[in-house]
């Protein structure tokens, strides 16, 4: 009886598991010049202390896409992360300020996080990440 409760529980989980498709890496992503795109709404970043030092865009095959970046803080005392402090660049030319992070981002001193961002849905890749300290 415990063998079969545990073989359906089994059974049940790998079923919730594969409804959940895994992001697959679209590419690393180069710093752009945001001014060699046309900005109508003149979106830009929150002016902050942070840079973004990498990015690595990812999607899944339904357009769900997610950022892994690099960001560091410029300033020698703690920071915190504010989501509008942070720009998404899409490959259609659209800018958008993140509205939400995972959690709450306290940065020391110049030290350097790894965060991945979930963006949502979007038929258009990822072409860029940037703070103020990105703009060119």
């Amino acid at each position: 009886m415990k063998y079969l409760l545990y073989l359906t529980l089994l059974m049940i989980s790998t079923s919730a598991l594969s409804k959940e498709k895994p992001y697959s890496i679209d590419t690393y992503l180069p710093q752009i010049n945001l001014n060699e795109f046309y900005n109508q709404d003149k979106i830009r970043p929150k002016n902050s202390d942070f840079k973004i030092n990498s990015t690595l865009a990812m999607s899944t095959d339904e357009g769900n896409r997610a950022v892994l970046i690099n960001i560091s803080n410029l300033s020698s005392g703690r920071r915190i992360l504010e989501p509008e402090q942070i720009m998404v660049l899409y490959a259609n030319g659209q800018a958008h300020l993140l509205t939400a992070l995972p959690k709450k981002i306290i940065l020391d001193g110049y030290q350097a996080v790894n965060l991945t961002l979930e963006l949502g849905h979007n038929i258009y890749p990822v072409i860029s990440v940037l703070t103020t300290n990105n703009i060119q």
